[in-house]
């Protein structure tokens, strides 16, 4: 009887995929751009929904909000499984529209079709297969799938991608707000002492934890500043909950991080008219600003220096559990050496991908160490030297495209790849074993480059004829 019912199932699967691909054709001949613009939607409210249904309480110690075990309720794991296929249909689509369509069609940028595809092996097949835990997943291949369908993406699918990441963010920022007034034990740990002395709350929302939230916060501003709101009132209210929401998740991590992303988006979008404001001698306010507070800051340091009895303080400081934390990385030293240890035992292959699951996390006596915190350390620990390499060489080539798009995306390529690579001192930003907030930054990146690859091209040709004349 099992078998029959065995072969049954295989006949209604097999059916069920003939039917998908069959339906993915029939869209993609029908509509030059896909779905994949619009996988933010589901993703993000797929998290909001199943931190609202798990009824947390995230009000006391962080430690303690790692430690718990929160029983997933039924209807977000059915949300998370539909969310799931559909983000797996609308890459599907564009696959097989690539590979069955017949018109011209944007080349690939090659580079990251290999980088990427190197990646996928060192850190996920070759840790599933030949690491010391051997581990086997569909999860696995969701974020490959859709990284490679970004790469497929066109210039027209930039600005919906951006338009639907501000738009789920947006709702996702809308819900969390809504959950604090509702119930702020819910989304606010209340017994945080951070850099703002009289602000005593941390701020998570509906994300993992407060340092999830912030990086969420500034792809967030980045989109919206690239593509604000037409109602004023609303750009504004959208805006005002963006800031509000990164100084009170209290991630100082991330306010670097949203400086540094503003200034790139600031060079490489406004540099032409920074650079005229400022040798522009018949108006010289700007220079005389700028000249005037760096005078200031120096002066001001200067004193502090001389009368502010500032060995003491940082003497203090080093004492307290503040500094503490500041020194340790908030304890994220002792995690990076259990990753040495774990890539001493396993150099080649490493651990395997169960790393820092429920069984390893009680074994080392680290409930709360959900992942290295580190991705280079999550790399080596987990993939070994092998998948050290891999992201290396991934990162590299990430960097090379950004740096080459970054002109034509107006800085926006280059401000979200500084904002991965400073999540990826603490965090584990290119994880490519599941979708989560920072995936979907890893995806927009994707987005973003393939698309404006060609309009860079296109410039650097016309810079060069512009060039060869001048130097006639």
């Amino acid at each position: 009887m099992s078998e029959i019912l065995f072969g049954l199932f295989a006949v209604v699967a097999a059916l069920v995929v003939v039917f998908v691909i069959a339906l993915s054709i029939h869209w993609g001949s029908k509509r030059e751009t896909g779905l994949v613009p619009y996988v933010f939607y589901p993703v993000f409210l797929s998290i909001a929904v199943a931190a609202i249904l798990s009824n947390r309480d995230v009000s006391g110690d962080e430690l303690q909000m790692g430690m718990q075990a929160l029983a997933r309720h039924p209807a977000s794991s059915w949300f998370g499984r539909l969310t799931s296929l559909f983000v797996i249909f609308a890459c599907g689509e564009r696959i097989l529209h690539r590979l069955t369509t017949r018109d011209k069609l944007q080349p690939i940028p090659m580079l990251l079709f290999w980088a990427l595809f190197v990646y996928f092996l060192s850190n996920i097949v070759s840790p599933a297969v030949l690491g010391r835990h051997t581990n086997v997943s569909h999860e696995y291949l969701y974020m490959f799938l859709a990284g490679y369908a970004a790469l497929l993406m066109t210039h027209k699918e930039v600005d919906l991608s951006v338009i639907s990441m501000r738009n789920a963010t947006l709702l996702f920022l809308v819900l969390s707000a809504a959950v604090f007034a509702w119930k702020p034990n819910m989304v606010v740990n209340r017994n945080y002492h951070g850099l703002i002395p009289f602000l005593s709350i941390r701020y998570t929302g509906l994300a993992n934890h407060a340092n999830s939230l912030g990086p969420m916060v500034v792809v967030f501003l980045l989109c919206l500043w690239r593509k604000p709101y037409g109602w004023r009132p609303l750009n504004l209210f959208a805006w005002g909950l963006g800031l509000g929401s990164l100084l009170l998740a209290q991630s100082k991590t991330s306010w670097i991080a949203c400086f540094l992303c503003f200034a790139c988006v600031a060079y490489f979008g406004f540099r032409e008219q920074i650079k005229e404001r400022l040798f522009d001698y018949r108006r010289p306010q700007l220079s005389i600003v700028g000249i005037f507070c760096f005078i200031l800051l120096c002066t001001l340091g200067m004193l502090y220096v001389m009368f502010g009895n500032i060995d003491a303080k940082l003497a203090h400081f080093a004492t307290s559990s503040e500094g503490s934390d500041l020194i340790s990385l908030t304890g994220r030293d002792v995690i990076w050496q259990v990753a040495l240890q774990e890539w001493h035992k396993n150099p080649v292959f490493g651990y395997g991908l169960p790393l820092w699951d429920d069984a390893f996390r009680i074994s080392i006596g680290m409930p709360y160490a959900t992942h290295a915190h580190s991705q280079f350390y999550q790399s080596l620990a987990s993939a070994g030297t092998i998948g050290a390499i891999g992201l290396v060489l991934y990162a590299m080539a990430l960097l090379y495209a950004c740096a080459r798009t970054a002109r034509a995306s107006q800085g926006l390529s280059m401000a979200l790849f500084v904002l991965i690579a400073i999540r990826s001192i603490s965090e584990v930003p290119l994880s490519l074993t599941g979708f989560a907030a920072e995936a979907m930054t890893h995806l927009l990146l994707l987005i973003i480059v393939t698309a404006y690859f060609p309009v860079a091209d296109k410039q650097a040709v016309r810079a060069r004829k512009v060039r060869v004349p001048g130097m006639a």
